[in-house]
């Protein structure tokens, strides 16, 4: 038999176990046909130098033809997709790398010459380097407020 909450944060509480077990339901769910692929993020390093502001992405098992970079606005978006999956009539013991699509959007400070980045990719490592504007200060104009 069933317990009935009397309080409303038992309800909540309850609710939330409810919503636990759906997703632990549906997570299951993910390797069969018919969902789509899982998407993950890569983990990145992002650090700024006298020269320049540098992302490094972790991308192991990419292929440099599966990797898409590209700059809207003034956000850097890291995107693509890693090896198959698991293998199949294979036993894991641990499973823990990520596989499938995977984007990374990173927002870039005021300064970086969008004009001149360039970017490598050895042995797993994508290093993507964005110059700063030489001389220039970023474009900051005060705008007037009417009363």
């Amino acid at each position: 038999m069933a317990v009935i909450p009397k309080e409303p944060l038992e309800w909540l509480g309850l609710f939330r176990q409810q919503m636990d077990e759906i997703f632990r339901y549906l997570s299951t769910l993910e390797g069969r046909e018919g969902f789509g692929e899982k998407e993950h993020s890569p983990l990145v390093d992002i650090y700024e130098t006298d020269s320049s502001f540098v992302v490094e992405a972790e991308l192991p098992g990419c292929d440099v033809q599966d990797i898409s970079l590209s700059i809207c606005c003034s956000t850097l978006v890291v995107e693509g997709s890693t090896r198959e999956g698991a293998l199949s009539g294979v036993n894991y013991s641990c499973l823990e790398r990520s596989a499938g699509r995977f984007c990374r959007a990173i927002e870039l400070p005021p300064g970086a010459d969008l004009e001149r980045v360039s970017a490598r990719y050895r042995r797993g490592l994508l290093t993507v380097v964005i110059p700063w504007c030489k001389g220039e200060k970023p474009h900051i104009r005060e705008i007037q407020i009417e009363e």
